[in-house]
């Protein structure tokens, strides 16, 4: 007897060790979550597809590149989730009524701007009046290949009266002079810029640019990450998070696992498409906050005309009738994005809903590809009277899913109406640095365009903004569509400030862009994201404004 109560006795001692040892264990591993949560609080990782091709404001184009440029750089006025302006670095936002704003003899217009108090770069060195002024010389300087001259060249004169007071002197009036100017430091380029200004595109400050803002980049590992950290010289209130790491994974498929492994803690409205982010959020809703935003991005297809094949428009027509645009978004998007008859989306105040419509009609189609001189052949592909056949090569961001699906849906449906569709894709890099940027392309170009509530058509669709090595690759008009009437209505756009009339420009422009369908319209998309749910302030615009607009107010509550 006494020796089977020694073995419980003893039998009872292990059980308690074990049970303390497992106690032990659990309030280790609480105390390290805890303490690994209060330290990932304070810092946030972002996923996203793309990778800025440069930092350097003087040359953005890509989206990625605008995401990154508002953690490190702040303009003079700025947007918010509502398409509000607002002051960011200036006292206020000049107008005629607050004395900014004074027209002057030969409708000439003076515009007067203050700087707030304590500005100053992530060196520590003060922003200036002489800043911008520097800007705007670079700007146009026709030996650095900025994207447009648009506004600049249009500015008679710049004067700085105080290092707080910069005085724009406009040779007419320009409606969108009330959103400010660009800005680089000064003492920062100035040498690298003079020393050989044909080469400055791939000077330092592409890779480590110093910028005003609440974050300062601290690491590029290209083709991985980029980390930006607090800057201690800026202006306003410290930021709430120490750290943003955005993790570069160019297949939209790879994000969802990264985002349920812990990799990353959110999506980057350059991310998931509208079907991903649906299917996601039927398998995974309770788990993160899915932000969706109707916004003011043309997804299309730029053609390039001065291809043989496509400066015909009936060619141009005839995929648009060839192309079952509905269907793509019922299969892609459940019908949830709207197809596009023009260039500017219905949100934008210029949109007219009047304008030509390109319904899916493959019979039509075929007899405008006949009238053109396409006929039919044996084995299906058409050819011209030279026996050419009708093949077109088709461009996109590789690994984005959405857009693979789009350029196989369009190559079915263009072979039914005897077109053979070559598919070939690139890295984001290469295909917006060099083959969109440079066109490239030999037919066609798949991609998207942001804009703003201002935007309007004369980068996009003038003569005089076609990319070309002769004007150093300024300008958007991708397409190199060039037309009298339109160039006209869109150079007064811009030059006219009442918005009633220019809306009546703008829409008689879409209708004479409708005819002639220098790119394809394909949909207008919503803006997509996907944070953790303890995310506060995470507010998508749906404009040119991307998500970081108010990063230093993002919070990781507990």
């Amino acid at each position: 007897m006494a020796k089977k109560i020694r073995r419980e006795i003893h039998h009872t001692k292990w059980i308690g060790a074990i049970l303390v040892g497992i106690l032990i264990v659990v309030l280790i591993v609480t105390f390290t979550s805890k303490k690994a949560n209060k330290k990932n609080n304070k810092q946030m990782i972002v996923g996203m597809t793309q990778e800025p091709n440069t930092l350097d404001p003087l040359f953005m184009e890509m989206a990625a590149t605008y995401e990154m440029y508002w953690l490190m750089y702040e303009d003079m006025v700025e947007q918010d989730e509502n398409w509000n302006y607002f002051p960011r670095i200036v006292t206020e936002i000049p107008t005629f009524e607050n004395k900014g704003v004074k027209r002057l003899p030969g409708n000439k217009v003076q515009v007067t701007w203050y700087l707030k108090e304590g500005l100053k770069w992530a060196d520590g060195a003060p922003l200036t009046a002489e800043d911008f002024i520097f800007t705007h010389q670079m700007i146009m300087d026709e030996r650095l290949p900025v994207i447009t001259r648009d506004a600049d060249r249009r500015i008679e004169k710049m004067e700085a009266p105080d290092d707080r007071t910069l005085v724009v002197t406009w040779k007419e009036p320009y409606a969108r002079y009330f959103l400010g100017h660009m800005v680089v430091p000064k003492h920062i380029v100035e040498e690298e810029y003079k020393k050989n200004p044909e080469k400055y595109h791939e000077s330092f400050f592409n890779r480590k640019p110093i910028g005003i803002g609440a974050f300062q980049m601290t690491e590029w590992a290209p083709g991985s990450h980029m980390i930006f950290e607090r800057n201690p010289h800026w202006a306003g209130t410290p930021p709430i998070l120490e750290k943003i790491i955005y993790k570069f994974i160019t297949a939209t498929n790879a994000l969802e696992s990264n985002l349920l492994s812990g990799t990353i803690d959110a999506i980057s409205p350059l991310g998931l498409s509208l079907d991903q982010a649906l299917d996601f959020e039927r398998r995974h809703g309770d788990k993160f906050t899915f932000h969706y935003k109707p916004a003011l991005t043309w997804e299309h297809i730029d053609c390039n005309l001065e291809s043989p094949i496509l400066k015909d428009k009936r060619v141009r027509q005839a995929l648009m009738y060839g192309a079952n645009r509905q269907m793509i978004s019922d299969v892609l998007f459940q019908g949830k994005q709207q197809v596009a008859d023009s260039w500017l989306p219905p949100k934008h105040y210029g949109y007219n809903p009047k304008i030509k419509h390109y319904a899916y009609d493959p019979d039509k189609a075929k007899k405008l590809l006949e009238e053109a001189g396409w006929v039919e052949s044996t084995d299906g592909i058409r050819v011209n009277n030279r026996g050419e056949k009708l093949r077109l090569t088709i461009m996109a961001t590789a690994g984005n899913k959405t857009r693979e699906q789009t350029e196989q849906i369009l190559q079915s449906d263009w072979k039914k109406i005897g077109i053979d569709l070559e598919i070939m894709n690139q890295p984001g890099q290469v295909f917006f640095g060099e083959t969109v940027k440079k066109r490239k392309f030999k037919h066609l170009a798949l991609y998207a365009w942001g804009m703003d509530p201002m935007s309007d058509g004369e980068s996009l669709w003038t003569k005089e903004n076609i990319p070309s090595e002769k004007n150093n690759w300024q300008g958007q008009n991708n397409p190199g569509w060039i037309h009298e009437e339109s160039d006209k209505l869109n150079h007064l756009v811009p030059v006219t400030l009442e918005e009633a009339k220019r809306k009546e420009l703008l829409e008689q422009q879409q209708v004479i862009w409708a005819e002639e369908i220098p790119a394809l319209p394909l949909f207008f998309r919503s803006d997509i994201s996907v944070t953790p749910k303890n995310l506060k302030n995470w507010k998508m615009t749906g404009t040119l404004t991307p998500v970081t607009w108010n990063a230093e107010i993002w919070e990781l509550a507990n």
